[in-house]
């Protein structure tokens, strides 16, 4: 079973693996590093299989960016992850999906997730729609 800890910047090879294996316009090193003090990792026996950013802003958390490696998906990875960031305390959960990722949106939504709003054009390498979605921490 994989275990949830705070990333260091000794991961950001294996966060950059997943990265590039998982989005079609993926953050750059650059992007991971600055954000690597946010990130999450989920790991067993020494390997990183997923991660996850997570910003606190007041009383909210934002899900910034979220991925599992392909060798590791749909088994439970994604579910650990989220559930790491409704340990923290906050009111409201957000996060972007794309329009056109339906699994995501599926397990968002199995967490209480409901899109609130969309943001046309989002996406630079499609300029697909995001969709908003939102949790209330009583969910």
């Amino acid at each position: 079973m994989a275990t949830i800890r705070k990333s260091s910047i000794k991961d950001l090879d294996n966060i950059a693996e997943i990265e590039n294996s998982s989005f079609s316009k993926p953050w750059s090193i650059e992007q991971l590093r600055a954000t690597i003090s946010k990130i999450f990792i989920a790991e067993e026996k020494k390997e990183i299989k997923g991660f996850i950013a997570i910003d606190f802003i007041l009383d909210e958390v934002h899900i910034l960016h979220m991925a599992v490696h392909p060798d590791y998906r749909r088994q439970g990875i994604g579910k650990l992850m989220l559930r790491k960031a409704f340990e923290f305390p906050a009111n409201k959960f957000f996060l972007e999906v794309r329009e056109s990722n339906y699994c995501a949106q599926k397990l968002y939504e199995g967490f209480g997730f409901k899109v609130i709003s969309k943001r046309k054009n989002y996406y630079q390498d499609n300029n697909e729609t995001a969709l908003v979605m939102e949790r209330k921490a009583t969910a």
